[in-house]
This record gives structure tokens, sequence and C-alpha cells, in this order.
């Protein structure tokens, strides 16, 4: 488990057991007697930012504040679960030239979270491999995919 992910469930558990809406001044609280008690605003603004997207809170709106609250699903899936399933579908209805940036792009919009490079190239790779794409600009500084036809050959 790394440090970030023990420093949201520990944030987690707290805000369960407290059941009340939470905001970063309360976050910040929970963290000072902890032992995350050096953890910055804008950590903790991320803890439930992440949380949330996640489904485990809620972000609701109080007077201008954003708050977050439990959510009622105290398992949720994944929001990365699913997503590469997503990301094809899109690519075949969108069509056209597909780079490891435009991948990374629609990626980020789907999961609101950033991927890495080599796992947009490797993830366009093995959509080659598998025969949903076809590669071009083999040999030049530019390597693109395009969605492959029903009834071409797949090589």
């Amino acid at each position: 488990m790394t440090e970030s992910t023990a420093r949201r469930t520990y944030l987690l558990a707290i805000v369960r057991n407290l059941g009340e809406e939470v905001g970063t001044k309360q976050a910040l609280q929970i963290y000072a007697a902890s032992q995350w008690a050096a953890t910055s605003r804008n950590t903790a603004r991320r803890d439930l930012r992440d949380l949330a997207r996640r489904a485990y809170l809620v972000p609701v709106e109080h007077g201008g504040r954003r708050l977050y609250q439990v959510g009622s699903d105290p398992s949720p899936m994944h929001p990365g679960r699913g997503s590469r399933k997503s990301l094809l579908e899109r690519i075949q209805a969108e069509g056209g030239e597909w780079t490891t940036g435009r991948i990374k792009r629609t990626w980020h919009q789907l999961l609101g979270t950033h991927v890495l490079r080599m796992a947009a190239r490797n993830y366009l790779a093995a959509l080659h491999r598998d025969g949903h794409l076809e590669r071009h600009g083999d040999g030049t500084p530019r390597r693109y995919y395009t969605p492959r036809h029903e009834g071409s050959a797949v090589t």
C-alpha cells in the first residue's frame, strides 16, 4: 500500500465514523491528529477529490463551499475498471488518427487522472496486436493508429 493510499484510507475511515460532511479544513484537523500531521492543504484537497472520484465520498455545495459526505456504496468500483473497453469503443466511434497524445487526453477525460505515455503506447500496441487497429508511420518519427474496418485483413 502506498503512502497516499494509506493516508486516504485513514481519512475515509475517520470521515465514515464522524458521519458528517467534511471539507478541507476538517480533513486537515483529522490529519493533524495522525502520523500525517504535516499534510498540506493541497494534499488534503487532492485526497478528498480522489475519494470523491472513486465514489467513496459525494461532493455537495453549501454556501459556496465544497464539502464531502459519505457515499451510499461502501465498496464502489474503481473508476479505471472498464476504461479500456470504453476507450476502444470511443476509438471505433470517432475514427481518425490515434496517437499516444490523443489516447492520453481521452483516457484523462474518462478517468479524471493522469495516464503515462508508456501506458498509452502499450495500449495502442496491444489493440494493434489484437487486430482492432492498423498501424501507420513505421520507420518515421510519427506513428499513429486508425481503427480497422470490418472486412480488413489482419496482418
